[in-house]
């Protein structure tokens, strides 16, 4: 037994015995309470008790490293790219169990992110392809109404040309306006030009008439590609050969049809109108 044993477990003796006094009749007897004898001189002293400490737990799965400590980094350079995205995720807070937290994140940022992306694309282009019929539709209006305008032009000039032609003789121009009635008229008008014409050139010749019109005002009233109506108002005059006598001024109203044909507007019938 060592001494360390010893000193845990106390050795008892046996009681030394003592003479009995004679009792007295009338006294109870007494019991000696047995006597624990001092343990030898030679055992080591019992320490005291103390609570027991539990023995630091044992690393079982990591071998204590001896030897030199290595550089902290050396020892980071030499690891790959992945060791050392689980030793920053492990050194994160929350260590192993946040690293799911963090995919998770990330991957919700980035679906956020190509979900705002995507909203952002179709709101460029739903802008882009708006403009874009916007300005179709603009042009689109804006050249129906340059074609209108255009149309409108062609068909007052050629209204107001007719009226002063057919209505602006003299000896020395009816001929000219016998031409210009044979080439820019057809149908109603040129049949009645033809029969009313030939009369009114022989009185000019004759009498040496000289008669001018004027345009006041002119109104288109329909114009398309293919024919047109315009209103003229004109003024006209005549001076006759003796000075003494007084020249006669007259407003008339002319409505006017024109039809293009063959790529030629040509006037195809009149009439006066109030």
């Amino acid at each position: 037994m060592t001494p360390a044993s010893q000193a845990r477990t106390p050795v008892r003796s046996a009681p030394l015995r003592r003479r009995r006094t004679p009792s007295k009749p009338d006294e109870a007897p007494q019991v000696e309470a047995p006597k624990v004898e001092a343990p030898p001189a030679e055992s080591a002293p019992t320490p005291p008790a103390t609570p027991e400490q539990p023995s630091p737990a044992v690393n079982l799965t990591t071998p204590e490293r001896t030897g030199p400590v290595a550089d902290p980094d050396e020892l980071v350079s030499s690891l790959s790219y992945r060791e050392r995205r689980q030793r920053r995720m492990a050194a994160a807070p929350g260590g192993d169990d946040a690293a799911p937290v963090t995919k998770v994140s990330a991957l919700r940022a980035r679906s956020d992110r190509s979900i705002l992306a995507w909203v952002a694309t179709g709101l460029a282009v739903i802008v882009i392809v708006g403009c874009l019929v916007a300005s179709s539709v603009f042009a689109i209006a804006l050249g129906r109404i340059d074609h209108q305008r255009n149309l409108r032009a062609e068909y007052s000039s050629f209204a107001q040309l007719m009226t002063v032609t057919m209505t602006s003789l003299n000896p020395g121009n009816v001929d000219a306006a016998m031409k210009t009635m044979a080439d820019k008229t057809s149908g109603t008008a040129q049949q009645r030009l033809n029969e009313s014409m030939g009369q009114a050139v022989s009185l000019i010749r004759d009498q040496k008439l000289d008669v001018q019109s004027t345009v006041i005002s002119d109104a288109v009233t329909k114009a398309d590609d293919d024919e047109g109506t315009v209103i003229v108002v004109y003024g006209w005059q005549m001076k006759p050969t003796d000075p003494k006598e007084q020249t006669i001024v007259q407003t008339f109203r002319w409505r006017v049809d024109i039809t293009r044909i063959n790529g030629e507007l040509k006037m195809t019938d009149f009439e006066w109108v109030t």
